[in-house]
């Protein structure tokens, strides 16, 4: 069950499996082991995939499933919902880098900091 749900979430989201292994310090091979079913990620990688699906760990592993929409979630006062072609809509048209930055955002605990360090970036080059 969690290789399907690795594959299908990680469409679900919008991201390729070289963004999923980028965020978590894989080759794309080694994610690649994790759809198929060779390998198992570890539970700190498994977290990390979860947060940049924006699904529970309990839905990615079986538990739980909605496979019309599902949460996307930062913290419990900035949640809300996008149905999944919308998503997938989004992010197919965003650059690699792009898709990394997203991804990378969804992964990490302390959001306000990359929000930070993109504002800093921002207003250096487009302000002045």
């Amino acid at each position: 069950m969690l290789a399907e749900n690795l594959k299908k979430f990680r469409k679900l989201s919008g991201f390729r499996q070289d963004d999923v292994a980028k965020v978590i310090g894989l080759d794309r091979s080694a994610y690649a082991y994790y759809e198929s079913g060779k390998t198992e990620p570890s539970a700190g990688n498994l977290i990390k995939i979860s947060k940049m699906f924006g699904v529970d760990v309990n839905t990615l592993i079986g538990y739980e499933t909605d496979d019309v929409s599902y949460a996307l979630h930062s913290d419990a006062e900035n949640s809300y919902s996008v149905d999944a072609d919308v998503q997938i809509d989004v992010l197919g048209k965003c650059t690699p880098e792009e898709r990394y930055i997203i991804a990378c955002y969804r992964a990490c605990e302390n959001k306000q900091a990359i929000i930070d360090a993109v504002s800093k970036v921002y207003e250096s080059e487009v302000i002045g």
